[in-house]
């Protein structure tokens, strides 16, 4: 975590402005587009710029936010014209600062790709991002620190939502001068996709929504649903092959025995020169961001099982490795890149020195969680579902329905129209990715959504977990492969063998 001086905003703002976009800080017109210095070093192929639209459109002449984006070019000569426009997941996120990735994707070869950081999030101004909240000294009070200073420069946090997301991408495209797009969402990127298809159906040709958060669905719920039907589907999983069932016989029995040792008797062992405190709520936590990873999932139940049987510090530290994603047995694919990560630059750790970690942003995530979801969901009804789960997941999920509405209680929006809770009716032709052991955007949800699209077809990969279009194995090349099957013919039937041929799950036995 960063430890460093603040200057004062406004002059932050005028600095990076007139330094790295070139340009006053007033906008002359909105909304208005201009191409500008990156703020990384420069890629070829790729061509910065900022587009400047109103905080609150319905206060045009009022703050303006400026969003920075970056537009790759494809390979090819002859691509498709509809460019994709790619939507970042969180809420918070930003794909800018992970620009390399996507250099290596199979779909700029044939497509411009359109990235931008929405706004709230990573390079754009203002940013949401909340850097007390990541002191090396943070407590309880950061997020109110944050919220207060968020306030004192003037934002409007109201104005951070999906649908104000939305008429961002819909100035984007047409002041960039394009008629349609196809929509590539990972994520909270499927919400904000299913947001632009509810309110400017005329820009998008097709949508591909990898990993689906279906605006009908109660969030506090599916956090919870999502993350128990994702363990019983590893627990069984491994039950139904031989080999996982020889090794770990009684891997669900383990790890909720687990669970209750570790909140009696946590450990403690150093990782990487860090002291790690390792009890059951921190378990938990860690089962449910690694069982995101598609990658991760074959080595679980020997992480699980490393934990409840190992003899020694290092078998702490392994099983640990897995869990929070740092390494597994068997090395695991990984984009292809090539010099300095832009995240490593010199230019991008200048700016995260003023800014903080822009890679994700805690103010646009409460801003739109608080509107959109906590406050709108029955949060009865999501304890009831909380509390029925088996001890001790249950006083786990409960704690964190409840911080979650702490934390909307102090970041203080108001609660949004409740059309941001209803499902999406759509005829623009939409491929659905939905993975098996996803616990944040699980099947349901995208089965859910399916039924608003009278175009949209659902494809269900058995071995996957979240954002599996952003997956290194064979799984993810035949969702990228089905994906740019899709963006050539959006009606067009889709060979999905790939699929089975990838459903197997060879699990790892140590």
């Amino acid at each position: 975590m960063l430890h460093r001086m603040r200057r004062h905003p406004l002059l932050i703002w005028t600095f990076v402005l007139c330094v790295f976009f070139g340009r006053p800080a007033q906008a002359q017109e909105r909304p208005l587009f201009e191409e500008a210095e990156c703020l990384f070093p420069a890629i070829e192929g790729v061509t910065c710029g900022y587009l400047i639209v109103p905080e609150d459109r319905r206060r045009p002449d009022g703050a303006t936010v400026e969003l920075a984006v970056a537009i790759i070019r494809p390979r090819r000569a002859n691509a498709d014209p509809v460019p994709v426009v790619y939507l970042e997941g969180g809420p918070g996120n930003a794909p800018l600062i992970g620009l390399d990735a996507f250099l290596s994707e199979p779909i700029v070869e044939n497509h411009t790709l359109i990235l931008f950081d929405q706004r709230g999030t990573g390079f754009s101004l203002p940013s949401l991002n909340c850097w007390e909240m990541e002191e090396e000294d943070a407590d309880d009070d950061a997020l109110a620190a944050c919220r207060d200073r968020l306030l004192d420069e003037g934002v409007d946090l109201q104005m951070y939502n999906s649908a104000a997301s939305a008429a961002d991408v819909y100035d984007l495209v047409t002041t960039l001068g394009y008629e349609q797009v196809d929509l590539w969402g990972i994520s909270y990127g499927t919400k904000l996709g299913l947001t632009i298809l509810r309110d400017y159906p005329e820009i998008v040709r097709s949508a591909v929504l990898d990993s689906v958060y279906a605006p009908e669905t109660d969030d506090l719920q599916v956090q919870t649903s999502g993350f128990l039907d994702a363990l019983y589907t590893l627990f069984a999983s491994c039950a139904a092959d031989r080999l996982c069932d020889e090794v770990y016989p009684d891997l669900e029995n383990d790890f909720f025995a687990l669970l209750a040792y570790l909140d009696a008797e946590p450990l403690t062992f150093d990782y990487d020169g860090v002291e790690v405190v390792l009890d059951g709520a921190a378990l938990y936590d860690l089962m449910f961001q690694i069982l995101y990873d598609t990658q991760a999932i074959p080595f679980l139940p020997y992480a699980i099982t490393l934990l409840a049987y190992g003899e020694s510090v290092d078998d702490f530290a392994d099983a640990f490795s897995i869990l929070s994603g740092g390494e597994y047995p068997v090395p695991a694919a990984a984009p292809p890149m090539a010099g300095t990560p832009i995240a490593d630059s010199d230019e991008v750790l200048d700016y995260i020195d003023e800014f903080g970690d822009i890679e994700d942003s805690e103010g646009m995530a409460y801003s739109v969680d608080c509107q959109e979801e906590y406050q709108l969901n029955d949060v009865d009804a999501a304890l009831r579902l909380a509390e029925a789960a088996p001890a001790p997941l249950n006083s786990y999920m409960a704690d964190g329905i409840n911080s979650n509405l702490e934390s909307c209680e102090t970041w203080g929006v108001e609660t949004a129209d409740p059309i941001e809770t209803e499902r999406v009716l759509s005829d623009v032709p939409t491929l659905l990715f939905a993975g098996a052991f996803d616990p944040i955007t699980p099947i349901a949800s995208a089965e859910s959504a399916l039924q608003g699209l009278t175009n949209g077809t659902l494809l269900v990969f058995p071995s996957a977990g979240h954002g599996i279009t952003f997956t290194y194995n064979a799984a993810g090349d035949c969702a990228k492969g089905l994906m740019l099957d899709f963006l050539a013919d959006p009606g067009a039937a889709l060979e999905t063998q790939c699929i089975e041929e990838t459903g197997v799950i060879d699990f790892y036995a140590g």
